[in-house]
């Protein structure tokens, strides 16, 4: 019983140290910010290239970001942004046609907004309704005579006729409202396939008049015929390769020299070779029509290759995860063609006792105060990077780093070194680090599972009994002051164990949220404070996460940030009682009440981007980062 009085006494005098300290505060200064991505190489997700055959250094290319288009007119050296694509409005495939005679060439996108064309090399565009129904265009291909080619999202496929208007070529089901992901025609016009999502593949000899279908309810994103011998070609049905002989009248499955990797990309040229990327990075050629393989691709990415292109001069390129290759001998060896191009990627942020290190899907960098610059950590991440960092309270030289999918690594040298620990190789978003045992680690894998290692990360054990099979795992944190106590925070609100027991929920009124991140803090009478970011605020718990104080808008806590979504939390070294917020949308937040109220402190930027981590730099500057850049700010 006297257990239980003081257990309760400590909480009313936790609630009262923490309310006393939040009405003796003033509001926030002004905050100065500057972006702090000197050093750091860009990424963009590239899903298509194009070149224009007559002047082989024209080249475009689609990426998923902003502006969503861009155009190099030196072989990849320098690129311009378009403003044909968008993060809304990606481009799905490029295809460049020069004009024979005295019209004009023509560069054409498809787009989730439609068909799109632009006569002056991509820096304008107008979209193409008249005709075509509107929908989504995947595919575009084109015969010897120019005439244009475009398959449409539950459209089926349409064909451009000499006076520029347009004709379905699949006025009947199954194909009239089939989503056609892939495209390939003869030069003559008379030979065709389709590729669709989920109705399988599908293939004509006359020109589109009559269809037949094969491998029903398959999913078929590439396709590719022999330029030379039209009716023999070949569908990527992701885990499998076919090809047909007679015009899409039978099919086989090839034989595939690698296992348990999707086929991602097709391209069969002139020669006879034929290339296929896949979903990790590799590039085969075949000269045989795919009977056997040689793998190539040296200098790619370990990263899908999601398109293959050809230059008029005979240079392959490669649209990949990461940005986009060329190879001047064949596929045998690739050169990086867009290290200016996309974004930094930043995932994560680490406040050492050494300095800043930056987590990205490049690698590992550490911040330069000097330079105002970051500089690469010499270590063999994997590609996909650094997407959690955390470092053990209880010897600050030992670091752990979690992969995007290659397991976890460690330091013990402040971040000098690393290795990777010799078991789970799997994707780490978060991980926590006992704060009296540095070998005692806790992660989350892919999302969905937790795992403890003791033993520095040589061996581990699951420990996700209590939360059921589809719980998905969010974020993770141990309690400062009890070590054995671990809080996780699920879409479906916030869990909790101690000393290893099974998890079992706990603030019931975050059941409808999903708990993105968490925060424990000491506080000054030996207790901790729990502060949770969820879907639609921020809230705080005194007593292990049993009762959660209300968020915003009710009895006065968490005030200015009601209802965004909080993904990033972090205390102020110096005064226990500050405390920021970054959210999705909405910028960075202070408060220094302990959390009773928050204000904006910028930057204005992130009213379009998603705060992935926050840490001090070592002169106590703020960094921000986000996928989209990295942010330093400062206060007057």
């Amino acid at each position: 019983m006297w257990m239980y009085y003081r257990l309760s006494l400590m909480v009313l005098c936790s609630f009262l140290f923490l309310n006393l300290i939040a009405c003796q505060t003033p509001p926030p200064p002004q905050w100065r910010w500057q972006r702090a991505e000197a050093g750091l190489p860009r990424q963009a997700t590239i899903v298509t290239l194009a070149s224009d055959p007559t002047h082989p250094n024209l080249l475009w290319l689609g990426y998923y970001g902003p502006g969503g288009l861009a155009m190099s007119q030196d072989g990849g050296r320098t690129w311009r942004v378009s403003a044909a694509g968008s993060d809304d409005n990606p481009i799905f495939d490029l295809l460049f046609i020069p004009s024979p005679g005295e019209t004009e060439d023509v560069l054409w996108a498809a787009s989730r907004a439609g068909l799109l064309r632009s006569v002056d090399a991509g820096l304008n565009w107008q979209p193409v309704a008249q005709g075509l129904p509107s929908a989504t265009a995947f595919a575009l291909a084109v015969d010897a005579s120019g005439r244009l080619y475009v398959g449409l999202d539950d459209g089926g496929i349409y064909a451009q006729l000499p006076d520029g208007g347009w004709i379905s070529l699949t006025p009947e089901e199954p194909l009239a409202s089939a989503a056609i992901l892939s495209l390939a025609v003869s030069a003559d016009g008379r030979q065709l396939y389709a590729g669709t999502s989920g109705r399988g593949v599908f293939a004509s000899r006359d020109a589109g008049r009559s269809w037949t279908a094969t491998y029903p309810e398959s999913y078929v994103p590439n396709l590719a015929l022999n330029p030379t011998h039209p009716l023999e070609a070949v569908a990527s049905l992701r885990d499998r390769l076919v090809r047909t002989g007679d015009g899409g009248q039978s099919w086989h499955t090839l034989p595939l020299p690698w296992a348990r990797d999707e086929i991602a990309s097709l391209l069969w040229l002139a020669d006879g070779t034929l290339g296929a990327g896949t979903g990790r990075g590799r590039l085969y050629r075949s000269l045989d029509g795919g009977d056997s393989w040689l793998e190539g691709g040296a200098g790619l990415p370990a990263a899908g290759v999601l398109d293959l292109a050809l230059t008029g001069s005979g240079r392959l390129l490669a649209a990949t995860w990461t940005g986009a290759y060329a190879s001047d001998n064949g596929g045998e060896t690739w050169a990086y063609l867009t290290p200016s191009l996309g974004v930094p990627n930043a995932q994560t942020l680490l406040t050492t006792n050494d300095g800043l290190l930056l987590g990205t899907r490049t690698g590992l960098f550490g911040w330069q105060p000097d330079t105002r610059r970051w500089r690469p950590v010499p270590a063999d991440f994997p590609t996909g990077g650094v997407t959690s960092l955390a470092m053990a309270p209880s010897d600050p030289q030992i670091l752990y780093a979690g992969s995007s999918g290659d397991g976890l690594y460690r330091s013990d040298d402040g971040g000098a070194g690393w290795r990777r620990a010799p078991s789970l190789g799997v994707g780490i978003p978060e991980l926590a680090v006992n704060p009296v045992d540095a070998d005692n680690v806790h992660i989350l894998a892919a999302w969905e599972r937790t795992y403890e290692s003791r033993d520095g990360g040589q061996s581990w054990q699951a420990r996700w009994e209590g939360l059921g099979t589809t719980t998905e795992s969010v974020s993770l944190a141990v309690d400062p002051v009890d070590p054995f106590t671990l809080y996780l925070g699920s879409e479906t609100g916030l869990y909790r164990t101690r000393n290893n027991e099974v998890w079992r929920r706990v603030g019931l009124a975050l059941a409808d949220q999903t708990v993105l991140t968490l925060l424990a803090q000491p506080i000054p009478d030996g207790g901790s404070v729990l502060y949770i970011g969820a879907t639609r605020g921020v809230y705080r718990s005194l007593d292990g996460g049993d009762t959660i104080q209300p968020g915003p808008g009710e009895s006065g806590w968490g005030r200015g940030l009601e209802a965004k979504s909080v993904t990033a939390l972090l205390a102020d070294p110096e005064q226990a009682g500050r405390l920021y917020a970054g959210t999705a949308y909405a910028g960075v937040y202070q408060s220094l009440d302990w959390g009773q109220t928050w204000q904006p402190i910028g930057p204005a930027e992130l009213t379009n981007d998603v705060v992935e981590a926050m840490a001090w730099g070592a002169q106590g500057e703020l960094f921000v980062a986000t996928l989209n850049g990295v942010w330093v700010g400062e206060q007057p």
